[in-house]
C-alpha cells in the first residue's frame, strides 16, 4: 500500500493506529513526568508511553532509568554527581522527589519547556491522568515499561524480576483495567513472568536489535501481542511476516513527519514519539503531483495555474486569466504592455485603447 492511498484513509485508519505518546512528550515536556502525560493529552495520542523502576521503600516510580540522569537532573544541593552515582533503588521516594529533573536544559531536547519538577509517583500520575480524562471524556491506554535489566539487578539498582513486575501490576490495577494498559520490557524475563502469571494482560517485546518473528519466539517460547523495534532496523517486507505470527508491530522513537509516514506505509500498527504534535501532520491528507489539497479535497492544478487557499483553489500565472478550468495566455496587443497585476494590459504611451487593440493618437 503506497503512502498516498494510505493517508486518503485518514478517518479510519486514525482510530486504529496507535498513536504513543514517548515519556509523555519528551520533546516538548520534561520526560515522564505528569505535565508531559497532560502535554501529550493536547494531542491525538491514543497511548501514553511511560517506563517505571522502584525505589527502596518498594514505591513505583515513573523514570527511566533506575538512577538519576547527570543529563537533566538537578541535586537538590545544587552539587555535582556522576551517572548512575544516585541509585533510586537506594533512596526513599522522599528523598527521590527532591531532585529537579525538568529545569536543566536537556541536550538533545532543548525545545522542552523548563520546569522544577521531580519524579512523579505511578501512582499519583495515573490518579492525576485518570481524573483529567474523565473531566475531558475521553479514554486512552498507558504502554508501561519495566526498565529491568540483569546487569541492573546485579548491581542492586533493581528488585527482581517477579518482585518488580508484581510492585508493578499491582500498582496499575488499582486504576486501570487489564485492557487499558500495556506492558513492555527489554528483558525477556520480564516478560515471561508476566506471561506466565498475568496472561490477560497485553506485552511488547521491545528491542534494539535486528530480530525476525522466530528469533523473538525462540527467545520468550510465546507471542507477544507488540512487536516494538528500534524504527531504524525495521524493513518493509518485515511487518507482514510479524503480523503472520500473530505480532502488532509498533517501531520506536518516529520523530518527524516523513519518518511517520513512511512507517505508515510498511504497515505498522502504531508509532511511539518524542512529538505527539506532528501527528497531525503525518495524517494530513497528501495529494498527487498536479493536484492541490483545497477544502478537504485534492484538485488538479491546470496548466499555467498555481495552488491557493481561495476558489477555486488555483490562480492563473501572471499572463494568463482564467477560462473556466483552465489558463488562457492575455493576448497583449501590439504597442500595448501587460500591467502588474499580470491580467490585464493598457496601451503605451501615444497609443489609445480601441475595443482590443492600440490606436495611434
Amino acid at each position: 500500500m503506497n503512502v498516498l492511498f494510505l493517508l486518503f484513509l485518514v478517518p479510519a485508519f486514525a482510530q486504529t493506529f496507535d498513536w504513543e505518546g514517548h515519556r509523555g512528550a519528551r520533546g516538548l515536556m520534561p520526560e515522564n513526568t505528569i505535565e508531559a502525560m497532560r502535554e501529550a493529552l493536547r494531542y491525538p495520542v491514543t497511548t501514553l508511553e511511560l517506563d517505571v523502576v522502584i525505589s527502596q521503600d518498594k514505591r513505583v516510580v515513573v523514570s527511566h532509568e533506575p538512577w538519576m540522569s547527570t543529563e537533566f537532573c538537578l541535586h537538590p544541593m545544587k552539587k555535582e554527581f556522576a551517572d548512575k552515582e544516585i541509585n533510586l533503588y537506594k533512596m526513599s521516594y522522599s528523598e527521590i522527589i527532591k531532585y529537579d529533573c525538568g529545569s536543566k536544559v536537556h541536550p538533545r531536547f532543548p525545545d522542552q519547556k523548563k520546569m522544577a519538577v521531580g519524579k512523579p509517583l505511578l501512582d499519583s500520575l495515573l490518579k492525576d491522568i485518570e481524573a483529567t480524562l474523565k473531566t475531558e471524556g475521553r479514554t486512552v491506554s498507558y504502554n508501561i515499561e519495566i526498565k529491568s535489566d540483569l546487569e541492573q539487578e546485579e548491581g542492586k539498582f533493581q528488585p527482581k524480576v517477579p518482585e518488580f513486575s508484581d510492585l508493578v501490576v499491582k500498582t496499575i490495577r488499582k486504576y486501570l483495567k487489564d485492557d487499558r494498559f500495556i506492558l513492555q520490557s527489554f528483558d525477556p524475563r520480564v516478560l515471561i513472568y508476566l506471561h506466565e502469571k498475568y496472561p490477560t494482560i497485553t506485552l511488547s517485546y521491545l528491542t534494539e536489535k535486528k530480530e525476525q518473528p522466530e528469533d523473538v519466539l525462540k527467545t520468550l517460547g510465546f507471542t507477544p501481542q507488540i512487536f516494538s523495534p528500534d524504527f531504524h532496523l525495521l524493513a518493509y517486507e518485515e511487518v507482514p511476516l510479524f503480523h503472520a505470527k500473530g505480532m502488532k508491530v509498533i517501531p520506536w522513537t518516529v520523530n518527524t513527519k516523513d519518518e511517520m509516514k513512511k512507517l505508515m506505509a510498511m504497515g505498522v500498527d502504531g508509532i511511539i514519539t518524542d512529538y505527539p504534535n506532528l501527528i497531525s501532520e503525518a495524517l494530513a491528507k497528501v495529494c498527487p503531483e498536479k493536484t492541490h489539497l483545497f477544502e478537504g479535497n485534492c484538485i488538479s492544478i491546470p496548466t499555467h495555474a498555481l495552488p491557493s487557499d481561495k476558489n477555486p483553489g488555483w490562480n492563473c500565472k501572471d499572463g494568463y486569466i482564467q477560462r473556466r478550468f483552465h489558463c488562457d495566455r492575455i493576448k497583449v496587443p501590439s504597442h500595448a504592455i501587460l500591467l502588474p497585476d499580470g491580467k490585464s494590459w493598457e496601451c503605451k504611451e501615444n497609443y489609445k485603447r480601441y475595443r482590443e487593440r492600440c490606436e495611434k493618437k
